[in-house]
C-alpha cells in the first residue's frame, strides 16, 4: 500500500530539513565568529604591541643617546669664551643626522621627535642669543668707562 500524498511528505521533508539547516547555521555563524575573534585581538594585539616595543627601542636606546649629546654640546657654551660657531655648526650637524630617521614622519611620535628637537634648536639658540648680548654689553660698558675717564679728565680752558 503506497501512501497518497508522498510527493507532498517528500516536500515537507526536504523544506523542514533546510529550515532546520538554516536554522542551526544561524545560530552556529556567530558562534564561530565569536571564537575566532580572540585570535585575530591577539594578532592585532601582538602587531601593536611590537610597534610599541620597537618605538620605546628606539626612543631609549637611539633618540634619548642622540639628545642628550645635543645637551652635552649646548651645554659647551657655559663654558668660559666658547666658540660659537664651532658648537653651532657642531649641533646643526648632528641635529641633522637625527632628523633623517623622522623627517617624514606624520604620526604623534614624528610630531613629537621634531618638537623635541626644535626645542633645543631654540635653547641652542637662546644660549647664542645670550652670549651675544653679554659681549655686547660688555663693550657697552668698556665704551663708557672709557666716556667716563674722558669726562673726569680736566678741559683745558685754552684748548692746549
Amino acid at each position: 500500500m503506497e501512501p497518497l500524498n508522498k510527493k507532498e511528505r517528500t516536500g515537507f521533508i526536504f523544506k523542514f530539513s533546510a529550515s532546520f539547516i538554516l536554522g542551526i547555521l544561524i545560530v552556529l555563524i556567530p558562534f564561530y565568529f565569536l571564537i575566532q575573534m580572540p585570535k585575530y585581538e591577539h594578532s592585532n594585539l601582538s602587531k601593536n604591541l611590537s610597534e610599541l616595543q620597537l618605538q620605546m627601542i628606539y626612543q631609549k636606546d637611539t633618540f634619548a643617546v642622540q639628545i642628550d649629546s645635543v645637551k652635552r654640546m649646548i651645554n659647551k657654551f657655559d663654558l668660559p669664551n666658547p666658540d660659537i660657531g664651532l658648537i653651532d655648526g657642531e649641533i646643526g650637524l648632528y641635529i641633522s643626522k637625527i632628523q633623517l630617521h623622522f623627517i617624514n614622519d606624520t604620526s604623534w611620535t614624528g610630531r613629537m621627535y621634531k618638537n623635541v628637537v626644535k626645542s633645543y634648536i631654540d635653547l641652542k639658540d637662546a644660549k647664542i642669543g645670550k652670549i651675544k648680548f653679554e659681549k655686547n654689553l660688555n663693550d657697552c660698558k668698556l665704551e663708557l668707562e672709557k666716556a667716563e675717564k674722558a669726562a673726569s679728565k680736566p678741559v683745558d680752558p685754552m684748548g692746549g
